[in-house]
């Protein structure tokens, strides 16, 4: 079936809204499964040093990849199990071809699409993905300086990224999320610059706990910016506390907690941190993730996956959805990162998008 078809066609028998697979996806911890997280593809225009293995990774061949039909035919599965948004990633997802299809084609399920991306290509697809029906957008910003952002994406020119957010807003973009990793001995000193700049832009800045990946060789323990102190940082740049905040309209589904400037010439304004390291999420978790090969990960921070695209392809939907709830079976309570980078996952961050 083409995304044309896909567009246009009824949910697969015994998929949505039939008797036959009754309610909605909950794992043995009684978390409600709300959120599906997609990777497009292993492969990106960047090489970001949190995110890639200096000696790179082995790549997917081409036959190992679902298909943008099948994606949008799983996606399709998980909306009939009471899953509410999806969110595409990569590697970079702007390097998948046919993006803007898929898009399109997702949207109509319905569901609600939203994209993560390092903003590379965002001037050139901005336009024609909000058209497709993307309507949450979130940003890969490390850096407001060009030379230190060359040096943690490996090859990312930042003036292409503005330019990409400027394109964003232009079109209809709101409350874009601007995602930083925040690296002690890197970025520290830049995170209230990129919180006000983010601010006078419309944007809603994010900060995230560097996580020990790829078996932790690329995490330096010394490099972890704690929430706590991420949010120092940050209401010592708006000169005002920073209180809890419900983060209505901006929240989504994800694991960001909001806080919001009390005070000054910055009161109302919001900021996310997420924080996997020192305040972990995990009894909130309402998520899964999918690998560009068909893989159903029920945690980032573990290896553990069930294989969704041979049974795709073998039996078709009905036969998937029985085994998405066999898979999700098997979900943990939490996940074992330490802080000293042990009890992270082999796969590498590029692999399963974040």
């Amino acid at each position: 079936m083409t995304l044309v078809q896909l567009r246009t066609a009824r949910p697969p028998s015994g998929v949505v809204g039939e008797p036959s697979l009754p309610g909605t996806l909950v794992d043995p911890q009684a978390r409600r499964i709300r959120y599906l997280r997609v990777s497009l593809t292993d492969r990106c225009n960047y090489r970001c040093t949190y995110c890639m293995p200096e000696e790179g990774i082995d790549r997917l061949a081409r036959a190992d990849l679902l298909t943008l039909e099948e994606v949008a035919t799983i996606v399709q599965v998980f909306a009939g199990l009471g899953v509410e948004r999806v969110r595409l990633t990569g590697g970079e997802p702007m390097v998948r071809r046919g993006l803007v299809e898929l898009v399109e084609a997702l949207a109509a399920i319905p569901i609600d699409v939203a994209l993560t991306t390092n903003g590379a290509r965002l001037a050139e697809l901005a336009g024609p993905l909000r058209r497709a029906g993307l309507r949450g957008l979130t940003v890969s910003l490390d850096s407001l300086d060009p030379a230190r952002f060359a040096a943690i994406t490996r090859r990312g020119v930042l003036s292409e990224v503005l330019a990409g957010l400027d394109a964003a807003g232009d079109v209809g973009f709101e409350n874009i999320k601007i995602n930083t990793v925040a690296i002690r001995g890197f970025n520290d000193g830049e995170l209230g610059e990129l919180a006000l700049w983010a601010w006078q832009r419309g944007h809603v800045p994010r900060f995230i706990e560097v996580m020990p990946m790829s078996a932790g060789r690329l995490y330096v323990p010394g490099e972890l910016m704690p929430a706590a102190e991420i949010r120092e940082r940050i209401a010592d740049a708006a000169a005002a506390p920073l209180v809890s905040d419900s983060g209505e309209g901006v929240r989504g589904l994800g694991p960001a907690t909001y806080w919001r400037v009390a005070s000054g010439p910055h009161a109302g304004r919001r900021v996310g941190v997420i924080a996997p390291m020192t305040e972990n999420f995990c009894a909130s978790c309402n998520r899964l993730r999918l690998s560009a090969a068909g893989s159903l990960h029920n945690c980032l921070a573990r290896d553990d996956a069930g294989d969704l695209r041979s049974v795709l392809r073998s039996a078709g939907p009905v036969a998937l959805a029985a085994r998405v709830r066999a898979v999700l079976g098997f979900k943990q309570a939490g996940h074992t990162f330490a802080l000293d980078g042990h009890g992270g996952p082999d796969k590498a961050m590029i692999s399963i998008g974040g």
